[in-house]
């Protein structure tokens, strides 16, 4: 038995996604992040099922559907393998309930060994250009009217591959926007300059997600930030420097939620969106107090996760993601 079977066993009444990351707290032993859909609308109807490798909620209102799901691999020694019955089986999990990949509005990419390679056919495949592959062959199959999703794709240090997504589909009226910024490059318009795919190969695929997606479901309005780090245009900057990689990943998110970048968006605001969450990835724990002391002071609260975890690129040391109400 697992340890995720052992929380199920312990706590059967729980019919909710529920996913084990492999990322260290640096601010406590274990930490959980819970998501609630807080709606007060009437006639909602829930469905939840479980199984070794996924766990799905959907949740069904009169005005929009929503899913929650995680899909994960482990088996197999080869990244890819895992990466692709991953994302067969959150396609399986779209399809049932008439969603497909375009309806998703937050992914979180768990991929263990992220800056790692295997060697197929004699050729060094980095296991995140793999899973952005992969990515791009899947999304293939859907029209993404609104914009990819806001996305993480981040490391652990086992597990395989883990894909966690929230998608809504509307029924009625529902506004979804992808949030671009002007100090980066949209992760999906890279070039082949900094993506790592096998020597020889002509085409990369790039990261297909948005800098931010934004969202409005009645009167309440939301805005996911997607895993950000020190990148302008689509160079690192201040590489190996966490305070400072921190500072420039600070001022990117506090451009991408001000208000003339927002309406750049075509989103209309009348106040500052206010912060829910975040959470931080940090590649080495020494940094934990200096990187916190910044988040802190710029955030201005405690709702927070640190965690050691491998980010994307050798050289970033730190990323952030965080949640707003508009």
């Amino acid at each position: 038995m697992n340890l995720l079977d052992d929380v199920f066993t312990k706590y059967d009444w729980c019919q909710a996604p529920v996913s084990l990351v492999s990322q260290p707290p640096l601010d406590g032993g274990t930490m959980m992040e819970v998501w609630m859909l807080d709606y007060s609308g009437t006639k909602h109807s829930f469905a939840f099922s479980r199984d070794e490798q996924a766990s799905v909620l959907f949740i069904d209102c009169p005005d929009f559907s929503c899913l929650f799901t995680s899909q994960f691999s482990a088996e197999h020694k080869i990244f890819r393998e895992n990466a692709c019955e991953a994302f067969n089986l959150l396609d399986s999990a779209l399809r049932e309930v008439g969603f497909d990949f375009s309806h998703i509005v937050r992914q979180w990419n768990y991929i263990e060994g992220i800056t790692l390679s295997d060697t197929v056919n004699d050729r060094p495949l980095q296991n995140y250009q793999e899973f952005n592959d992969l990515r791009s062959l899947y999304y293939e199959k859907s029209n993404f009217i609104n914009g990819y999703p806001s996305a993480t794709g981040i490391g652990t240090a086992n597990g395989g591959c883990m894909i966690e997504v929230i998608a809504l589909k509307e029924k009625k009226t529902m506004n979804v926007k992808p949030v671009n910024n002007s100090l980066q490059v949209d992760a999906h318009s890279y070039s082949s300059n900094v993506l790592a795919g096998a020597e020889g190969m002509k085409e990369f695929s790039t990261p297909k997600f948005e800098r931010g997606k934004y969202m409005q479901i009645g009167d309440d309005c939301f805005l996911f930030i997607s895993g950000t780090a020190s990148i302008l245009g689509e160079q690192t900057v201040f590489p190996e420097d966490a305070v400072s990689q921190t500072i420039t990943t600070l001022k990117i998110i506090d451009s991408l939620i001000s208000f003339n970048n927002l309406n750049n968006n075509k989103i209309c605001l009348n106040s500052q969106p206010t912060p829910v969450n975040y959470r931080v990835y940090l590649k080495n724990e020494a940094d934990y107090t200096a990187v916190k002391s910044l988040c802190d002071a710029y955030f201005g609260m405690k709702n927070s996760i640190f965690v050691k975890a491998d980010i994307c690129r050798s050289k970033l040391l730190v990323e952030i993601e965080a949640n707003y109400r508009v």
